[in-house]
């Protein structure tokens, strides 16, 4: 009752389509196959699909680079370290490029971390109000909670605490009793007479 209420998990949202991981397969195999003549088809892909600076800036570098790399290795270029300088850059330009495309599209098509707000294990989940102020015993007020963390469950007080010993209504039956024998005691009078004697 007072216990701990277990919060429900939310459900995971789901990860990447079938499409998605589709093109993504697609374009990694285009580029190893093509020895990375087509990597800058992996570059738009990023390009267009973050549209940011920095991503259109690598497929305009990568597509320069891969162009000067074809060049040597044209028939005129064979036998020359120019064109075994361009297939080894080129072939590196591809395993790059490839791993690199992986890494950004998984990233980007990654599903957002579900965030879950657990209250600390010393702390109360609700502060409760001072004695004399507030709601009457039994009732308190919860706070609206805050837009994203999981609504509680409102929280009842603490039962009020027990009456020490001497003040609960057994004691008071207790003593009316022995003030009922005790004027007994007094009316007696063969009681009487040894309680002076006793004296």
């Amino acid at each position: 009752m007072y216990g701990q209420v277990p919060t429900p998990v939310p459900p995971r949202p789901a990860g990447p389509s079938a499409a998605t991981i589709t093109v993504r397969v697609l374009i990694t195999v285009l580029v190893i196959l093509s020895l990375g003549f087509l990597a800058w088809v992996a570059m738009l892909r990023i390009a267009i699909m973050r549209r940011a600076g920095r991503d259109w800036a690598l497929f305009w570098g990568q597509l320069v680079l891969n162009i000067a790399c074809v060049v040597p290795l044209e028939q005129r270029f064979a036998g020359t370290w120019m064109n075994t300088a361009g297939m080894v850059v080129l072939l590196v330009q591809m395993a790059l490029v490839a791993c690199y495309f992986l890494v950004v599209d998984i990233r980007h098509h990654q599903p957002a971390p579900v965030v879950i707000m657990v209250p600390s294990a010393g702390a109360p989940p609700y502060p409760y109000a001072a004695p004399g102020y507030g709601p009457p015993p039994g009732e308190v007020t919860v706070p609206h909670p805050v837009q994203g963390s999981i609504p509680r469950p409102p929280v009842q007080a603490p039962p009020p605490p027990r009456p020490a010993a001497g003040q609960g209504p057994r004691i008071d039956q207790v003593r009316a009793e022995l003030d009922e024998l005790s004027d007994l005691l007094r009316k007696d009078p063969g009681h009487a007479g040894e309680g002076e004697g006793g004296r």
